[in-house]
């Protein structure tokens, strides 16, 4: 859990020797009714429900966003593609008169004619329209996947600007108790006004890292709650450094590659290049169209005469076959085969390497986290004792507390480093562009694809 500031580490508080005993006795009791405050259980579960974990926010920003209703959009659309799809091609009605003079002989032809299927464009499109249905429900699961990353992503910064402060807080602490004890040497006459100049710069210094990393922390607190559509300034995640690491990167990478959705995806892709093809195969064949009518005769001298037509009319496919439509095609689908097969080996020789590094980090991080901190703690507190004893000089103490800093900063850029890599490792096995996930509006920009492939979904098997 991030720590707040004690107020005493930014503004020194002045006792009054005039101190009175009411005023003695009033303070006693606020502090004690403070410590009953913390100490009650009801307060700790408060406390408790505070504590944002991942889950919870995933769930939030879902249930905002089924308020888009687009998926429901998409399911709409597609459901109407298959009927559609189905649906024969309408007929067309002729109807010709000659001859509108009482003395003139008299026609009257009325016909309909009906274009046949022989060679199964309905059957295509219906295909066609049973590949973009399934397009839409796996894109949906991919979308579920990108958001719940972009929600992993910011979730995980807001840990880490968390622990970033807190620590922030534990070395301004540090530089306090250096800047009482040259202050005490100060008076006792054994070092220069300079020195204690010089520590008390780094102490402002301190202070101002604090505020830049509350103000961090109150932006990163902001960005995760927007997701779902509030500002909420109180949520914190409360994870410890050790529960902090993405230790579980692996599993899951493993899972969204065996999964597979982005490379089912692709292969969608590669179905529907190869039904468009056929479709245009079934497109540029002669279906014929029947075509059926009554010739009724009439003259002056003769009485009226009705004679039933049929005939049928075969278009003659000579010069445009759709030859070069369906070469463009053949030649799409042979391109996204190819693509197939090198992003797949690309993307798997990546993801290794991201994940070796992950590695080499964790490995670095508990060397940090085991080794070096508790070692520069121990020096650090050593020469500031060594230093009020008059056994070191004011450098010695300044060294050592800029090594403690550097080291604990590097903890936190460590973490930082690791989930940036843990986050790129998933992205790339889901198949996305790791920077839309760490983007600042990466949901916004989601949601904004989404929208236009919702509007540039096609009409199936429309009117002709």
């Amino acid at each position: 859990m991030s720590k707040k500031i004690p107020d005493t580490l930014v503004q020194p508080i002045s006792i009054s020797s005039t101190f009175s005993i009411r005023a003695i006795a009033t303070a006693c009791g606020l502090v004690f009714g403070v410590i009953i405050v913390i100490a009650s259980p009801s307060t700790w579960a408060e406390n408790a429900k505070q504590n944002l974990t991942l889950v919870q926010a995933i769930e939030n920003v879902k249930n905002y966003q089924k308020k888009q209703g687009v998926w429901q959009t998409q399911q709409d659309i597609a459901e109407a593609n298959l009927k559609q799809s189905r649906l024969w091609s309408n007929p067309s009605l002729t109807v010709e008169q000659t001859g509108f003079k009482s003395n003139q002989d008299k026609e009257l032809s009325v016909g309909i004619s009906q274009p046949l299927d022989l060679f199964g464009q309905r059957k295509a499109n219906y295909a066609l329209a049973q590949l973009s249905q399934s397009q839409s429900q796996l894109s949906q699961r991919i979308y579920t996947a990108q958001m719940d990353l972009v929600v992993k992503y910011l979730w995980s910064q807001l840990a880490i600007f968390e622990l970033e402060r807190d620590v922030v807080v534990e070395q301004l602490q540090v530089s306090k108790e250096n800047l009482e004890a040259l202050e005490k040497r100060y008076k006792a006459g054994s070092i220069a006004q300079v020195d204690v100049d010089r520590v008390r710069m780094s102490y402002e210094e301190n202070v101002r890292l604090y505020h830049q990393a509350d103000l961090q922390l109150q932006v990163a607190t902001q960005q995760l709650s927007n997701l779902w559509g509030e500002a909420d300034k109180k949520i914190k995640i409360g994870l410890t450094t050790q529960a902090l690491w993405p230790s579980a990167t692996s599993k899951q990478v493993q899972q969204y590659l065996t999964e597979n959705l982005v490379e089912k995806s692709r292969q969608l892709q590669v179905l529907e290049a190869k039904a468009n093809v056929d479709y245009l195969k079934a497109q540029a064949r002669p279906n014929p169209t029947v075509n059926l009518g009554v010739n009724n005769t009439r003259s002056p001298e003769t009485a009226t005469e009705n004679q039933i037509a049929l005939g049928v009319s075969i278009p003659l496919n000579i010069f445009n076959r759709n030859q070069y439509g369906i070469k463009i095609a053949e030649a799409k689908q042979a391109l996204l085969d190819r693509q197939q097969q090198f992003y797949l080996q690309q993307n798997t020789l990546e993801i290794g390497t991201l994940l070796t590094d992950l590695q080499g980090l964790d490995f670095q991080f508990k060397q940090v986290e085991q080794s070096q901190i508790p070692l520069a703690i121990n020096v650090q507190k050593k020469t500031l004792q060594g230093f009020a004893a008059g056994k070191f000089a004011v450098a010695d103490v300044q060294q050592a507390t800029m090594q403690l800093q550097d080291i604990r900063m590097r903890k936190v850029q460590l973490l930082k480093d690791a989930w940036q890599r843990a986050i790129e490792a998933e992205s790339l096995s889901l198949g996305i562009e790791p920077s839309q996930v760490m983007a600042k509006d990466a949901l916004s920009q989601i949601n904004q694809a989404l929208w236009q492939q919702t509007q540039a979904m096609p009409v199936i098997g429309g009117m002709n």
